[in-house]
């Protein structure tokens, strides 16, 4: 039997604990939410809802891999020091006690007085219980709207950390002063880029206007972030050759296909089987950045590695097939609405299927998906450093590196743009601070001297 473990005086605990003051406060949060997490589960805290909780974690929130460390070290404490307590001094009043010491006490207490102190106190619980709510009705309202679930998260990111900073309890408590406060904070205080301190925008306007139906009114002028002009971190193609050289396997046949058809890291993980026309040498991109279809270039030397890693592919759909409990794969709504049996159709599987089954955060149905974009960043990271290069190297390096390799070998901007999918030119135009020869020919008056 999974033993159901109390340690309420955990905060207690973890405040006189010999820790840096950011490592307890880091553990605080994430003991909080774990807690909460089984009071609304309606579970106890146990060694098997702990993992069940960092699977939520993982699929609900898709953290990189240095955050879900930092969570799991938190709940680690947790379990340490509850034992510690326990073997220390036996009994309900250490504040520690499993379901096989005590004879006779009632279980449903036990977790009661965890879900106590999950938030220490009344009102805080009340809190998480009210924004709990609320989320769910903010949840519908984006699945109503057909939103991506990557823009799901991000908006409820944004209204979590409004919600927090502002001291709110209800979403229909937002207001335009409070949004112009917490824009102000996030220009002057947080020093958010533009993009981000908009996209925040966005995001608590559509909350309050359309879920809460909340009129805003004139917000008024809040502080802008400052717009900088980031200038990409580019590979020579010497450097390319020596990054290609430090992978292997899936992930370097991955790198060098976004970096032939300069695709986001997104538009990779998201590509079918039908999306490779290895027939014409295309990559087709489908419902890229603001919904566009584009045609990319396929480089002739991967057609026969793709039919490989194809070959390879089909083994795990035809294993799929014989798995009654398994979903097929994830479509899009109105597809899965129109072509019921297209989800377990060859042409619509990933091209780059997970080894793991995973749970649907939506659905809740059990299908393969296609591999996280924290699993690939990784091993492109990793690949940098081995390399020995100078540069911080991410998936979007090859995107960048894709561009400004064209621009080098002559061809014009404009075709960079419709092959990069840029709704404008001035956003394809900043590779041209990083070509070789900036402007025409331009040479540095060094060289002269």
């Amino acid at each position: 039997m999974d033993k159901i473990i109390q340690f309420p005086r955990w905060a207690e605990v973890l405040e006189s604990a010999e820790l840096p003051v950011k490592d307890r406060e880091s553990f605080k949060v994430t003991i909080r939410w774990y807690l909460s997490w089984c009071r609304q589960k309606g579970i106890g805290c146990s060694f098997n809802s702990a993992k069940e909780f960092i699977d939520y974690t993982v699929q609900e929130k898709g953290p990189k891999d240095w955050v879900l460390e930092r969570w799991r070290e938190g709940i680690r404490w947790f379990f340490r020091e509850a034992k510690a307590q326990r073997e220390g001094k036996p009994g309900v009043a250490t504040g520690f006690s499993g379901t096989e010491s005590t004879e006779g006490e009632d279980l449903s207490e036990k977790v009661a007085v965890v879900a106590r102190y999950a938030s220490h106190n009344d009102t805080e619980a009340e809190r998480m219980e009210a924004g709990s709510e609320d989320e769910h009705v903010i949840l519908s309202e984006m699945r109503r709207r057909g939103m991506a679930l990557k823009t799901e998260r991000s908006y409820l990111r944004h209204y979590r950390d409004f919600m927090r900073r502002r001291g709110l309890k209800r979403g229909r408590e937002m207001c335009a002063e409070e949004l112009k406060a917490y824009l102000d904070y996030l220009a002057m205080d947080r020093e958010v880029a533009s993009s981000t301190q908009k996209q925040a925008l966005n995001a608590l306007v559509m909350i309050a206007e359309k879920v809460f139906k909340v009129k805003l009114g004139d917000i008024g002028d809040f502080v802008k972030s400052k717009k900088r002009v980031k200038i990409p971190v580019v590979m020579s193609k010497e450097e390319t050759r020596r990054f290609f050289a430090a992978l292997e396997g899936k992930f370097l046949l991955m790198a060098k296909l976004q970096y032939a058809a300069g695709l986001r890291v997104s538009e990779l993980l998201r590509l079918r089987v039908q999306d490779i026309d290895l027939e014409r040498n295309q990559v087709i991109v489908r419902q890229g950045k603001g919904g566009k279809d584009r045609v990319a270039p396929l480089s002739e030397k991967l057609v026969v590695e793709l039919n490989t890693h194809l070959e390879k592919t089909r083994k795990y759909f035809e294993e799929d097939l014989k798995n009654a409990d398994l979903a097929g794969v994830y479509l899009p709504a109105a597809l899965a609405k129109r072509h019921k049996n297209a989800g377990k159709d060859w042409r619509w599987q990933w091209l780059w299927p997970s080894r793991e089954i995973s749970k649907d955060p939506r659905s809740g149905l059990r299908r393969r998906h296609h591999i996280l974009p924290g699993v690939y960043q990784t091993a492109v990271t990793r690949a940098g450093k081995e390399a020995g290069l100078n540069k911080r190297i991410t998936s979007h390096a090859l995107r960048h590196s894709f561009a400004t390799h064209l621009l080098e070998d002559g061809v014009d901007i404009r075709t960079v743009q419709d092959l990069l999918g840029h709704k404008n030119i001035e956003t394809t135009q900043v590779y041209l601070h990083v070509v070789q020869k900036p402007g025409v020919g331009v040479r540095s008056p060094l060289d002269s001297l």
